[in-house]
């Protein structure tokens, strides 16, 4: 071993004998979770990922590449709470549907709890890293004492070092969650990431030195920004800029400073979902941009995992009277997962509930509905109620609410039910709805709502799908 790996190991050594790590009462025990080592508890999620164990929180770091996905996440395998053994859990697929688990990348002490961040393919060996067939995969990660680090794959994701020269952007004080991405006007890379309670701007052309651009206040966490055309006006496009909540501004970016043409705004209402992130799949762009969030639980039973990712939903923009809104829709990769189908119509209830012939535990749902003037109306399904008010303008899911402007239309719905989750996308997806509910169903049916009037279910399309850990032990 040559002396500079002798004083690496030492000093690694070292850092560790003297780091004290305070006793975590939300530990898993090895006996705990001996026996748990499969997806078939009757809480767990079958057509969302979870890790085999452990808590996953933020997700970060999605990059294609050759064809695979991949996500990384905040990660503990052996504690609900994310404390002593804090990585980045790494899951890898080819549909965006089934997921392979992957061991997890970082170190609780050689990165400094690491935080989250994002993660790119160097096309053009912009950082000079490449050495083999294979393009440069890099992740750009929060480390607390550092400052913004990078860690690069040179083997499709199987293996990652840490860069020899981190960080690569000093200084942590306030400062976290760095997204990369490329700007094609200018032929570099800019970077936005958190800054005491706003995001900044920065430009590189070589993902290794970073100056800094410009900022923006009033945003929290994990940024991301993506540019989409608007569906509905030809030729119009905007600049998202995302925050941890999903809010969203719409603007113009100019590759130095991000200008915004609207207030904040919000697409997602429920509070399960945070630290979103897109996959930026090109550097020519042209592919749907897809996001996931951290699916959080509302409480911490003893699982022997905490918390999902939320199913992968396109994201568009299309212009409603009120203006140009974010969209998001599930991806229709999920209709691979469909077992059966039936469809219902021309289904009346007044005042009461009319049951419908429709029952399962995993659960794609599309729904129609004729407009109404009742006071109240909708679906109860396995237990959830989601109900929409034409006078208040409001979409309910459970005690969950959202403002809906309908514009005389009906009510359209798509709902994802799991074993403890349900999603609710309504019209075109501009307003959604993610719920986590942690009992399991005593009650299968379906049945239309109404209160105070009439109402016509015009059509729904039930559809019954398959786990994704079928080939899972």
């Amino acid at each position: 071993m040559t002396a500079s790996l002798l004083l690496l190991a030492a000093t690694a050594a070292t850092a560790y004998s003297q780091v004290q790590i305070k006793p975590d009462p939300l530990e898993y025990k090895p006996a705990e979770v001996a026996d748990q080592q499969h997806y078939r508890q009757p809480l767990r999620p079958q057509f969302h990922y979870t890790p085999i164990q452990g808590h996953i929180g933020d997700a970060t770091g999605l990059i294609y590449y050759a064809g695979e996905y991949h996500l990384f996440n905040m990660f503990d395998a052996w504690s609900q709470k994310r404390m002593s053994h804090k990585q980045w859990g790494h899951a890898v697929s080819t549909d965006l549907i089934h997921w392979k688990q992957m061991p997890g990348v970082l170190d609780k002490l050689l990165d400094n709890s690491p935080g989250s961040g994002s993660g790119v393919v160097d096309w053009n060996n912009s950082s000079g890293l490449r050495a083999g067939p294979e393009k440069t995969l890099i992740i750009f990660y929060t480390d607390y004492k550092l400052g913004t680090c990078i860690a690069f794959s040179r083997d499709r994701g199987v293996t990652w070092t840490r860069h020899a020269k981190n960080p690569v952007i000093a200084g942590a004080d306030d400062a976290r969650d760095p997204t990369v991405f490329w700007y094609a006007p200018a032929g570099e890379w800019r970077m936005v990431r958190y800054e005491k309670k706003g995001f900044a701007f920065y430009k590189s052309t070589d993902l290794l030195t970073w100056t800094w651009l410009s900022a923006i206040d009033g945003f929290y966490e994990c940024p991301d920004i993506v540019q989409l055309p608007v569906e509905n006006r030809p030729g119009e496009s905007r600049w998202v800029l995302i925050n941890a909540t999903g809010q969203y501004m719409l603007g113009k970016f100019d590759g130095t400073k991000f200008t915004p043409e609207t207030d904040k705004l919000r697409t997602e209402y429920g509070k399960s979902l945070y630290a979103g992130q897109v996959w930026k799949k090109t550097p020519e762009g042209g592919q749907p941009a897809v996001q996931v969030f951290w699916m959080r639980y509302p409480e911490e039973p003893r699982l022997s995992w905490i918390h999902q990712v939320s199913f992968p939903a396109e994201l568009s923009l299309r212009a409603f009277p009120e203006g140009v809104r974010l969209c998001r829709k599930p991806i229709d990769e999920i209709y691979n997962l469909r077992t059966s189908q039936k469809t219902v119509r021309d289904v009346d209830a007044s005042s009461g509930s009319s049951p419908l012939d429709i029952a399962g535990e995993l659960l794609d749902l599309k729904v129609e509905f004729a407009p109404s003037t009742a006071k109240s109306y909708g679906l109860r399904v396995r237990g959830h109620e989601i109900s929409y008010s034409p006078a208040q303008g409001k979409l309910r899911v459970d005690t969950v609410e959202a403002p809906l402007k309908l514009n005389g239309k009906g009510l359209r719905l798509r709902i994802l039910i799991d074993r403890p989750s349900i999603e609710v996308f309504a019209d075109e997806g501009e307003v959604t709805i993610s719920h986590v509910v942690l009992t399991p169903p005593s009650d299968m049916s379906a049945s239309v709502i109404a209160e105070g009037g009439k109402v016509r279910l015009v059509s729904l399309e039930a559809s019954q799908l398959e786990s994704i850990w079928l080939n899972h032990p």
